[in-house]
């Protein structure tokens, strides 16, 4: 009887740190991974409360749906960066560069952009953005440093970085109601210098609420970040995102249909063909691995025929854009050659 009581203990247990926990597997960005963002307005956004059963409430967030970003994983190539990572971008001015392992995930840098003022990173140091398995109150820190560059001007950085699981609870989106949230905290202080124009500090915070029953992307991020400089006054900005619910993360992108697509053949040399019966749908875009519109060509009645012959070889995500010019359908078409 013992055993059978040990036996129900250990199961229920194992329920609640999968209830609301992080590993690599659910959390850790890997090549294949596809999602989308939206800008939403961020006057008068907070945070919201921390600690277990906490409800976050941004129904009513106004969601610019035209301001999308999409973003791919891939392997990563760039020497400057470890090649055994993956590179996360959603253009070539926008990437980030990551390292993960069973306990814990390292970021080593990418493209930054506080107000207007534009840099990239190259850690020598990594950032540890999270400790696997993360639950509520599991913490991360690391010293961080590196070279920076701005405005093609070469420099040095020192910093800070600190992660922090502190709340879990439900969170209300226009999308859903989502019981299953971890909230993670993250803040980053980079003190940079470029001799002889500039010395100042760079303070990036986020908050980033996770679905842990639907990884791997946060549903929604709040992103404060100040620059303070010698050349410049101090400047704020903030800037809020959430999901795209169409574009599912992962492999099986495909799977997670909105509406009934066919895409064939898949791979493909030449023709790639889209067919659905939905009367919404009207647009087929096609965006390459770094997150750039290729193309983007209008269904008729239902039906496209795109000519992929003169592509590189290699992966690609295309969106069904309805006539209301949101997202229904997102997946991934191969073009060999």
């Amino acid at each position: 009887m013992k055993k059978i009581y040990l036996s129900i203990f250990t199961a229920l247990a194992g329920l609640s740190l999968n209830a609301q926990t992080l590993t690599q597997a659910n959390h850790s960005p890997a090549a294949g991974d596809v999602f989308s963002t939206w800008q939403c307005d961020s006057t008068g956004i907070v945070a919201g409360a921390s600690g277990a059963g906490a409800t976050w409430n941004f129904g009513t967030i106004i969601t610019h749906t035209s301001v999308v970003k999409n973003y791919s994983a891939i392997t990563n190539t760039n020497t400057s960066y470890p090649v055994s990572g993956v590179k996360v971008s959603s253009s070539l001015t926008n990437e980030s560069y990551y390292t993960s392992a069973a306990a814990s995930l390292n970021y080593w840098g990418g493209n930054i952009t506080v107000s207007t003022t534009a840099a990239s990173l190259i850690y020598s140091t990594p950032a540890v953005v999270a400790a696997y398995p993360m639950s509520i109150s599991t913490t991360s820190s690391s010293t961080t440093a590196g070279s920076i560059t701005v405005l093609s001007l070469p420099g040095t950085f020192t910093g800070n970085s600190n992660t922090l699981a502190d709340g879990t609870g439900t969170l209300i989106l226009a999308s859903g109601t989502y019981s299953n949230v971890i909230r993670v905290v993250t803040t980053q202080t980079i003190n940079f210098n470029l001799p002889p124009f500039a010395t100042g500090t760079v303070t990036q915070k986020n908050w980033d609420y996770y679905n842990v029953s639907s990884p791997k992307e946060a549903l929604f991020t709040i992103s404060t970040s100040t620059l303070a400089s010698s050349v410049s006054p101090t400047s704020t900005q903030t800037i809020v995102t959430r999901r795209n619910p169409a574009i599912a993360t992962g492999l099986n992108a495909n799977s997670f249909a909105s509406i009934n697509l066919a895409v064939f053949p898949n791979p493909s040399s030449t023709t790639v063909n889209f067919a659905t019966e939905n009367t919404e749908a009207k647009q087929v875009a096609v965006y390459d691995v770094t997150g750039k519109l290729v193309v983007k060509q209008n269904l008729t009645e239902g039906k496209l025929t795109l000519d992929v012959s003169a592509y590189t070889t290699g992966l690609y995500m295309y969106s069904v854009i309805g006539n209301a010019n949101q997202t229904l359908k997102t997946g991934k078409i191969t073009v060999s050659h």
